[in-house]
């Protein structure tokens, strides 16, 4: 018993410096671990810090980037101020001086400060410091424009309106000066005589019109007008969507144009001297009409586009069905002077029909490079 015992106490012994030899490589490791963590700890500290200083620097040039910048941008403002200053009529205060101009052999006195309620027009820019002096004159020092100058007037005459009146609407343009007017206004980007087209509202029938809409209420032909004529400049062109049309077969829904508004007992009739229309699941209804070719019988469903275009060259119409066009017509030589002006018209007589103009719509020509809108815009 005595030898087992003595023989068992070397081994513990062994046993305890085994442990011990053991714990101190594991502290030796733990040790080396957290030197590792450590080292790391720094590494990441140092490159937080470097990371913040290139972060400071890079704020810093960026602030003085921006500041430099805009110190340009408001030079830049401010030298495009003086630029405008002189390429434009800007301030009404300048009532004494006036501008004595000769268009076409017509003289006109015209305060130069009336000139800036059209600003951003080229009769603003022509008259400006920078381009007056480029204006032809006359022998007697008098501004020289070649233009119409009974459209010349009316603008004149608008302006000076403008000076006591500056919401004042712009005037109506004789038929007979419509084009002339057109060309004028587009030469000289006249925005005021400009305006998109619309739908009249005075109206007078009991047709409900919301915007360029126009819904059916009560049975019989019922006619709405635009508030102005084609552009007569050029080409133009509108459509017309069917929003409802309870029984397309029976035809009663027609658009069209017409040489002046039709008003009182006109509005219940497609039946006028100057008037020409299709007439769905019908055809052309016109009386002006010289030669046509256009199909008959189209039903005008809904959901289906119809437009139409005026070709002022040859003063002919071009009528089109889901953008396709279905024919054209041409006008009489005899109609022509009354119908120097074209108003968009369109007629309802079912009830519960329903229809969308687009007086901005592209022709379908578009496509190969010509295309035009009914806007006062004219080609587009």
């Amino acid at each position: 018993m005595l030898a087992q015992v003595g023989g068992g106490a070397p081994r513990a012994s062994d046993n305890e410096a085994l442990i011990e030899s053991s714990f101190r490589r594991l502290l030796a490791s733990i040790e080396s671990e957290r030197e590792k963590l450590r080292s790391t700890w720094l590494s990441i500290d140092n490159d937080t810090k470097n990371t913040s200083n290139e972060l400071e620097k890079l704020r810093q040039d960026t602030e003085d980037w921006c500041h430099a910048e805009r110190h340009k941008v408001e030079a830049e403002w401010k030298r495009l101020d003086k630029l405008r200053e002189k390429m434009s009529v800007l301030y009404a205060s300048e009532r004494g001086q006036v501008l004595e101009i000769n268009c076409s052999g017509r003289m006109f006195s015209l305060p130069k400060s009336a000139l800036c309620y059209i600003e951003g027009s080229y009769l603003n820019h022509m008259f400006s410091d920078a381009f007056s002096p480029s204006v032809p004159r006359d022998s007697k020092g008098r501004y020289f424009l070649d233009f119409n100058p009974t459209c010349f007037a009316i603008i004149v005459e608008y302006l000076q309106t403008m000076q006591y009146v500056p919401d004042a609407p712009p005037p109506q343009i004789p038929p007979e000066h419509q084009q002339n007017m057109d060309v004028l206004a587009e030469a000289l980007n006249l925005k005021c005589f400009l305006r998109p087209n619309c739908i009249s509202s005075g109206h007078g029938t009991s047709l409900v019109v919301r915007g360029n809409s126009v819904e059916a209420t009560h049975p019989g032909w019922q006619i709405v007008c635009a508030q102005d004529p084609l552009p007569m400049s050029g080409a133009s062109y509108f459509e017309v969507k069917i929003l409802a049309n309870p029984d397309p077969s029976k035809g009663g829904l027609a658009f069209g144009v017409c040489g002046h508004q039709p008003k009182g007992n006109e509005l219940f009739s497609i039946q006028m001297p100057d008037l020409v229309m299709y007439n769905s699941h019908s055809g052309l209804v016109a009386s002006c009409v010289a030669m046509e070719n256009v199909s008959k019988k189209i039903n005008f469903s809904a959901g289906s586009v119809v437009g139409l275009k005026h070709d002022i060259s040859n003063r002919s119409l071009h009528w089109y069905f889901n953008r396709l066009c279905v024919g054209s017509c041409t006008l009489q030589t005899e109609v022509l002077e009354q119908m120097r002006v074209l108003y968009p018209v369109f007629a309802l007589y079912v009830t519960g029909q329903k229809i969308q103009v687009d007086f901005n719509a592209i022709s379908p020509s578009a496509a190969h490079g010509a295309g035009v809108s009914g806007d006062r815009k004219g080609a587009l």
